[in-house]
């Protein structure tokens, strides 16, 4: 495990409430219904790339999730610092000799 002074950040993982519409879809709400947990994390920019297209300026960046939950779930949305995340994919455990060390997940930013 990632010792907790290294994992300074307190973010809210979000788990969606799940219905179905009318045939027989799911239906996630990330508002009121959805469950909210505070975990202990590191949030760091991972990547980022300039694209202009028809010459506007667009900036996007992958930001990354280290913690020591192991509870993350593809669905999962993350919020902090004023942002919403979500998870790009699955997170996948980081193992050491000794076990299981930590989770990491990529994640995108969840605009509008």
């Amino acid at each position: 495990m990632i010792p907790p002074r290294l994992l300074p950040l307190t973010v809210t993982k979000v788990r969606p409430a799940q219905t179905t519409d009318r045939y027989g879809s799911p239906v996630y709400d990330y508002g009121a219904a959805a469950s909210r947990t505070s975990i202990a994390a590191w949030i760091d920019q991972d990547s980022a790339s300039e694209d202009t297209p028809n010459g506007r300026d667009l900036i996007i960046g992958g930001w990354k999730l280290i913690t020591n939950h192991t509870d993350l779930d593809p669905l999962d949305r993350i919020e902090w610092a004023d942002s919403v995340y979500e998870l790009d994919g699955p997170a996948w455990p980081v193992y050491t000799p000794a076990g299981l060390h930590h989770l990491e997940a990529k994640l995108r930013r969840v605009e509008g």
